[in-house]
């Protein structure tokens, strides 16, 4: 056991089997031969199982704050200078951005695990999943850090002066330098700096730890901090005179100026890396305002412990109905999309192990989505392969079709989701990267477990080309073949949906701030001290819900650091009837809690929201690139219009239901919006398809495309259904409003798929011919290959293959 932890703690050996993995990918992929690809296959499944088993093994999991529950700090927002005016909202809020940014630089936090609540008037509540002491106090020496930088002129007879005993100099400020000689030992020296040639940290653009030397920090000046830097060290004389590095008023540095400075400058005298890091990091984020923790407390999990239990077991009983749906569907063919789901599992924690990631409320969106996807790559394959059985072909060349005809949708699918993943990852912050982490590693290891697991398994059981193992694959048919015109009912779908469009974004505009969470709103906290009292969060949260209130109140559990008193908050809205209402119905029932009540501001806060839209936006215009070059600019169009229909709507009926906004929310809506348009790529592919081997109308084609895909989209919408259902009837309160939220999506991304998305691309491209947009598109993509390859042009290549 000692050894396998060793080895899974050894960087160079997940380096070299990521090299090995890789070798062994594009080996696989460039190989003919289908014994060639079993055997390395084989060997690549393997590596991948027993690399990322040893990491969830060894490592395990992290957990975030909503899961385990942490550390909370309480800090006070000070005046920039004694006697200056309290700090504003602006600077609160500057103050939350800044300290996101620092905690998420520490080792052992993430970003997405991080809350941080204002406080009115002038308070943070900064929440950190659960560490050790040493790091707590990391924790606290990173929020506290002012990062204040300045650099000051020494006096050029610094010497003289502290020899003379001068206490008063002019335009000069005393400050004691602490530092080690030679030998080691701590010396002190007063050194008198200028008040007027300075440099503020302002002037900073970007701070790094050197990686070659110990304890150093390299500083890179702004254009304007270079201009000043540069006339500074001009008016001193070189290999004379000083130039001191001032950090939160504590000289850390104080080197003779040897040349010119400009750009660039180093900070020395720090002990050790660890703390080069911690400067580095608070220079990139410097605060406006200092800070002081007022109160440390340990706080439990944001959920729940039942809440979570219910949760797990409800989301284990509704994999386990999809499992069986599965099986019925696709019998001895499930039995292997099931093994391949085993190892899309395996692989997704274990990466999650492996590269430190931390598992959160969102992230089981992700992991939702993630199931969600990997079931509908195998229905795409199984469905192929339903269709080139009923044509009349072997099983062995069924099989060999079906993988490749259904490769396209699965790419397609996939990387459209992976592109808003991966901005989301870039660009958003907080839970939503939580959310994108998970997503990522799922839809990679969908991927594998799909097109390279089950196929695998395939070639051991269907044997070689030449002899077929299997001698027949039965599947059940739940949906007869249909061939209903979708397309005719274009102009009664479109205005529904334009009907549902327009009436939840008019809800949701006149609703406004009453269908916000406290988690948007901000609220009230009323703080209970239950030391020594027969009542837990269990209790109060049963009284709790037998109030009504105007917002969903959340209630937790607390402990104070310090003193070791036991307290457990609520959380609800900053309406004084709904204070006295939870307030009276608590002492009703337990009349001697003493309690306090404070206002708090939202924990979402505005740079959140911002940088989590524009990472939608960036993400959508991603998906906008990638599906015209693929397709055509008019599925792009229809693509995109089908995600905000969904979203829209789906937004409008959480408006128009009893649920509020949240937190928990934003995973949810993610959720929808990779399952929207993974649905919507999945009919597009086959229209494409379609159109470019075949001449026909193209109305016709569109819902043939449609009803071909019929049985696939209602499947795999079903499984999923399914399970979510499961999580919303016995997942517990918490899970019921995420479940809600993924259902209606479910609903509404199934009806769009059929009943909007194409037909929205047929209305598009009415004056164009879109088969021959599309021939334009896939000449334009192998014109090079097919050039290389045949004696032919594309033009011929395609057309021939069209007609």
């Amino acid at each position: 056991m000692d050894t396998l932890t060793n080895l899974a703690s050894n960087q160079l050996f997940y380096l070299l089997v990521g090299l090995g993995i890789f070798g062994l990918l594009i080996w696989y992929l460039v190989a003919d031969l289908d014994v060639v690809k079993r055997k390395v296959g084989s060997l690549l499944i393997g590596l991948v199982i027993f690399v990322c088993g040893l990491g969830l093994w060894t490592q395990g999991l992290k957990q975030g704050i909503d899961l385990q529950g942490g550390t909370a700090l309480t800090l006070r927002v000070q005046p920039k200078d004694v006697g200056a005016a309290p700090p504003s909202q602006d600077a609160l809020e500057q103050a939350r951005t800044v300290l996101s940014r620092r905690l998420a630089a520490l080792e052992f936090v993430d970003e997405s695990t991080v809350s941080i609540i204002l406080q009115e008037p002038d308070r943070l509540i900064v929440q950190v999943p659960g560490a050790n002491s040493e790091q707590q106090d990391q924790v606290e020496r990173t929020v506290t850090k002012i990062a204040k930088l300045e650099l000051m002129v020494v006096h050029p007879e610094n010497g003289a002066l502290n020899r003379e005993g001068v206490r008063n100099v002019p335009g000069y400020k005393s400050y004691t330098y602490t530092y080690k000689d030679n030998l080691g030992n701590e010396r002190n020296e007063t050194l008198w700096l200028s008040k007027r040639d300075k440099i503020t940290g302002k002037a900073v653009a970007k701070a790094r730890v050197d990686p070659a030397r110990k304890g150093i920090v390299i500083v890179n000046m702004t254009s304007e901090g270079a201009d000043q830097m540069r006339k500074l060290t001009s008016k001193v004389r070189l290999g004379t005179d000083r130039l001191s590095v001032v950090m939160d008023g504590k000289v850390k540095t104080a080197p003779t100026v040897n040349a010119v400075l400009s750009t660039e400058f180093v900070i020395e005298g720090l002990t050790d890396v660890g703390e080069a890091k911690a400067v580095a990091d608070a220079l990139n984020n410097p605060l406006d305002n200092p800070l002081l923790i007022d109160e440390k407390r340990e706080i439990s999990a944001t959920l729940g412990a039942e809440t979570i239990k219910q949760g797990l077991i409800a989301g284990a009983v509704g994999l386990g109905l999809t499992l069986i749906l599965i099986l019925f569907c696709y019998r001895f063919a499930g039995i292997i999309a099931l093994v391949g789901l085993a190892v899309n599992i395996i692989v997704l924690f274990g990466a999650m192990a492996i590269f430190d990631f931390v598992f959160t409320l969102p992230g089981i969106a992700g992991v939702i989505l993630t199931i969600g996807m990997a079931v509908d790559a195998n229905v795409l394959i199984y469905e192929r392969l339903r269709e080139e059985l009923a044509a009349g072909k072997s099983i062995g060349g069924a099989i060999r079709t079906a993988y490749e005809k259904a490769f396209s949708a699965i790419f397609d699918a996939n990387v459209t989701t992976l592109i808003t993943a991966l901005i989301l990852f870039y660009r958003a912050s907080g839970t939503v990267k939580g959310f994108a982490i998970t997503l990522t590693l799922g839809i990679i290891a969908s991927m594998f477990a799909a097109l390279i697991v089950t196929r695998v398994l395939f070639f051991y059981l269907n044997g070689t080309k030449e002899k077929d193992k299997i001698k027949k694959l039965n599947f059940t048919r739940i949906l007869p073949e249909s061939h209903f015109n979708f397309i005719s009912l274009r102009k009664m779908s479109l205005s529904l949906s334009a009907i549902l469009v327009l009436g939840s974004m008019v809800f949701i505009g006149t609703n406004g701030e009453k269908s916000l969470g406290v988690d948007f709103t901000g609220g009230s906290i009323i703080t209970y001290t239950v030391a020594g009292a027969d009542v837990n969060e269990d209790d109060l949260k049963a009284i709790v819900d037998t109030v009504e209130l105007s917002k969903m109140a959340f209630v937790q559990k607390e402990t104070n650091a310090l003193s070791g008193e036991e307290l457990i908050t609520i959380r609800l809205s900053d309406k004084v009837e709904d204070l006295n209402a939870v307030t009276k119905a608590v002492g009703a029932v337990y009349p001697d809690l003493a309690h306090s009540d404070e206002t708090v501001g939202s924990a979402l806060g505005a740079e959140f929201l911002r940088t989590s839209i524009i990472a939608m936006i960036i993400g959508l215009i991603g998906i906008l690139i990638y599906v015209t070059l693929r397709f055509e600019f008019s599925f792009a169009l229809g693509a995109l219009a089908a995600l905000f229909h969904d979203i829209i709507i789906c937004i409008g009926v959480v408006a128009l239901s009893p649920s509020e906004f949240n937190l928990i929310h934003v995973g949810a809506f993610l959720t929808i919006a990779g399952y929207s348009i993974n649905d919507t790529i999945v009919v597009f592919d086959r229209i494409r398809e379609t159109l470019k081997l075949r001449g026909g109308n193209v109305t016709e084609i569109m819902n043939e495309a449609i009803n071909t895909t019929l049985s696939r989209t209602l499947l795999t919408s079903v499984t999923t259904f399914a399970a979510i259902a499961t999580l919303y009837f016995f997942g517990g309160p918490a899970m019921k409003d995420f479940s809600f939220v993924i259902m209606v999506g479910v609903i509404i991304g199934t009806y769009s798929s059929i009943f909007v998305a194409a037909p929205l691309v047929l209305v598009l491209s009415r004056k164009r011919n879109l088969r021959e947009e599309l021939l334009e598109a896939e000449r334009a993509s192998i014109a090079g290959d097919v050039e290389k390859e045949v004696g032919g042009t594309p033009d011929d290549e395609l057309e021939a293959e069209a007609k």
